[in-house]
């Protein structure tokens, strides 16, 4: 593959906001593109909207040394500071932008933001909403989108035309993630929680009839205001325990249901102190942990670690965690990071598959 059709291909997973593929593609070619200002940008932006901001933070200062007053490179730069919270910075690179391009929409809003809403407290409410990446590098129209809206428009027509299929297509759309319609416990689950004859199995918890349908009501009204970890916390707890057959296969059920967060979503992480008083309660959960890696072993398919929690400001360890990532990472060990990964317990031990990595280049900002 020639090197501009390979810049091409990557521009054209970034518009179709594949990410994941984008980095895949161009991980492996840095040496074939060490000048090239396109290659580091789009692998910049491919890591910020993956939540890994420490490594967009990088690929930013590669693509900087080649073209410093690219607008572009400039609005990524700004918004990585902004979501900081370091609007001197910030607004520095805006007014450098305006320079260049007066008219510069996102330069013109963010400065708005700042003037209004620039406080600590809104700005990480916007990072943790996800609403910062307003101010993000844009990706321009998604092609699957303009695919997305042609057949829009013929389905428009055609079920304007014919009222019936419009009928029967409504009828196969699964229920919105708030209708637990079919979760809902009959007079005779609710009065039957229990296994009937125990003596077969051996339980991690032993629960009465009450706690069963407490635990079970909890786990429903907690996926109805996506706070998908404490659902899962109920959903361990009656799947390990003497509940019935009928209740169990229920929460396996809405388990499935579940959605898995990012660095910008997840709301409900829980502290290592949390887990490690039970880890059984935690399979599957995800968590938000900061501290330094320790015993990296790295190839071209996976990054194994060990995550000392806490260990931030190296003054005192919570925890040490076995870390794996599915894939290549280049994590500097001098560095705190912070980790987004799901819990699971392997042997009796705790262990954290990594989805996404943040590390401040300052070692400060986590």
């Amino acid at each position: 593959m020639s090197s501009r059709s390979l810049l091409q291909q990557a521009k054209k997973l970034l518009r179709s906001r594949r990410f994941s593929d984008v980095v895949k593609l161009l991980q492996n070619n840095e040496l074939n593109y060490h000048e090239s200002f396109d290659y580091h940008y789009m692998m910049g932006v491919a890591c910020m909207y993956l939540g890994d901001i420490g490594g967009a933070a990088r690929c930013f200062d590669s693509a900087r040394r080649i073209s410093v007053l690219d607008t572009r490179l400039l609005v990524a730069q700004a918004a990585l500071f902004l979501r900081r919270g370091d609007t001197g910075r910030a607004v520095e690179y805006y007014l450098d932008i305006l320079d260049n391009e007066p008219s510069n929409k996102i330069a013109l809003e963010a400065l708005d933001f700042i003037r209004r809403h620039g406080t600590p407290e809104v700005i990480s409410e916007w990072v943790s909403s996800g609403k910062i990446k307003k101010f993000y590098p844009p990706l321009g129209i998604n092609p699957c989108f303009i695919k997305f809206a042609f057949f829009f428009a013929a389905l428009v027509v055609l079920v304007g035309a014919c009222g019936i299929f419009l009928s029967y297509r409504k009828s196969l759309e699964p229920p919105p993630r708030g209708d637990l319609t079919a979760f809902v416990l009959s007079v005779d689950e609710k009065n039957n929680a229990l296994q009937q004859d125990m003596s077969a199995e051996v339980y991690r918890y032993i629960l009465n009839s009450r706690q069963v349908n407490e635990s079970y009501a909890k786990a429903l009204s907690c996926f109805q205001q996506y706070k998908d970890n404490e659902a899962l916390v109920e959903i361990n707890r009656i799947l390990n325990s003497n509940a019935s057959a009928a209740i169990k296969h229920n929460v396996q059920l809405l388990k499935e249901r579940l959605s898995d967060p990012t660095f910008d979503t997840i709301k409900d992480s829980f502290s290592y102190s949390q887990v490690a008083e039970d880890p059984y309660l935690y399979i599957d959960c995800w968590v938000s942990w900061s501290g330094r890696i320790a015993n990296a072993v790295s190839t071209d398919s996976s990054f194994t670690c060990d995550l000392l929690v806490g260990y931030e400001n190296q003054k005192k360890v919570e925890g040490i965690v076995p870390l794996v990532f599915d894939g290549a990472m280049d994590i500097d060990p001098v560095l705190p990071v912070r980790v987004l990964g799901r819990l699971e317990v392997v042997d009796g031990k705790l262990n954290l598959i990594g989805k996404s990595i943040y590390q401040p280049l300052d070692g400060n900002s986590l």
